[in-house]
């Protein structure tokens, strides 16, 4: 049982955190499933509404650079790290400075280690283990042979335990959460959006590299 630490009170478990949650998409045929695991920040309003993941415009943008790089996203497993949108789409709604933890009484999970200078909340580190459980029963499906590509800094974090992304895309990195699997962390949709479109070549090599070290296991 993972435990969560609780400034200025007693060490609890992780509570459930309120809203709805928009879990996986699983591949559509077990059998055809290509072992490409695709995790990235948490859902935003188009997925809120549809009720999967990657359905917005950032959804739009992957699976074009999916099918550039020959991936069939229905044959991938393609998850979020958190399943509930942030306000705002903010992802540092999951974070808290462990000052303001302390002043607020607020537990933080520890154990995911920081995120930047911030620390996950103990309400929400329900959700990496969520991920981590999934992520598991996977690897034993599919013998060990699996890939994920992280989306982004929150994805990468969560799944390696690093920060600085701009650093790491592409290179392949150890999984934190699970043992024996590597994690090709890469940007985010929403980061080409933004104005990177020159970064998009950059981009597709990261998911052809994900496919090169898949086909070595």
């Amino acid at each position: 049982m993972q435990q969560a630490f609780k400034f200025g009170g007693e060490t609890k478990d992780k509570g459930e955190q309120p809203g709805k949650r928009i879990d996986y998409d699983f591949p559509a045929d077990a059998e055809k499933a290509n072992g490409v695991i695709l995790v990235g920040e948490a859902p935003g309003a188009e997925e809120m509404r549809l009720g999967h993941p990657f359905v917005g415009r950032s959804g739009q943008l992957l699976d074009k650079i999916l099918a550039k790089a020959d991936i069939e996203r229905k044959e991938c497993l393609v998850a979020n790290v958190f399943r509930t949108q942030p306000p705002g789409n903010k992802v540092d709604h999951f974070f808290i400075s462990r000052r303001a933890a302390m002043q607020q009484d607020i537990s933080i999970a520890e154990e995911y280690g920081q995120f930047g200078s911030a620390w996950v909340r103990e309400q929400f580190a329900g959700d990496i283990e969520h991920l981590r459980d999934t992520l598991a029963a996977q690897q034993k499906k599919h013998d060990g042979k699996i890939v994920i590509v992280a989306l982004g800094r929150t994805p990468m974090w969560a799944l390696t335990g690093e920060n600085g992304l701009l650093q790491k895309v592409g290179k392949p990195l150890p999984c934190k959460l699970l043992s024996g699997v590597t994690v090709i962390p890469t940007f985010h949709p929403s980061f080409i959006l933004r104005g990177n479109w020159g970064k998009q070549d950059e981009w597709l090599e990261h998911f052809l590299t994900a496919l090169k070290l898949l086909k070595k296991q």
